[in-house]
Order: C-alpha cells, then structure tokens, then sequence
C-alpha cells in the first residue's frame, strides 16, 4: 500500500496593495467607469517610482480572514448606474477570486460623481 507524502511548503500572503491592483485592472475592462478623483500626475510619479497609489480602492480584512473590497467611482454620464455598479462587482469579484483564489466577502462600489463630455 503507498502512503501519501505531503510536504509542508509554508504560507502564501497577498498584500492588500496586490487585490486593489487587480481591482484596478478588472475596473479598466468597463467602459465609462474609472477611479473617483484619483490624481493622474501623482500616480505616474508613483508608476514611476515603482509605487502603486491607489487611494480610492481600499482592501479590508476581517479578524476571520474575511476580505472586503470598496471601490469609489465615477461614472461617464447616460449610463445606468445601478447597471455599472453591478458589473463593477461582478468583474472585480470575478478578477479577484480568479487570480488571487480569495474568496471575497463584499465588493461595495461608492459612486461619487458623473462625468460628462
């Protein structure tokens, strides 16, 4: 009879700044959505330092390990917002358990303002 072997390798942690980084690339797949007042020229200075800055996307975890996502938006002018806002969860959910293979408790979308032109 063969007995399994398993072989303990040690932990795997993601960073808080990880999740919001695949946040932000899942939220530039839909169209007329992007960061609420998120300073352009500040955050290509942090590209460029090699720093990812992302003030409007915050990561919590829970005492159960538990992870929460909010992400603060503005949303192009003419679209149904609950119809954005779903879909922001959706392809942040989907991104995240996806990529990260973390099982989210929340994606909560905060709109907080309409583009227009």
């Amino acid at each position: 009879m063969v007995e399994e072997s398993k072989v303990d390798l040690g932990s795997i942690q993601i960073h808080k700044k990880v999740i919001a980084d695949i946040a932000v690339a899942a939220l530039e797949e839909i169209d007329g959505v992007h960061l609420a007042n998120r300073l352009e020229w500040f955050g290509a200075v942090c590209d460029l330092a090699g720093y990812k800055y992302f003030p409007n996307i915050l990561v919590t975890v829970s005492k159960d390990n538990q992870v929460s996502i909010e992400i603060k938006v503005k949303v192009r002018y003419g679209i149904n917002m609950s119809d954005v806002a779903g879909k922001v969860q959706d392809v942040v959910r989907t991104a995240v358990e996806r990529t990260a293979d973390i099982n989210l408790r929340d994606v909560n979308v905060n709109i907080q303002g309409i583009e227009r032109g």
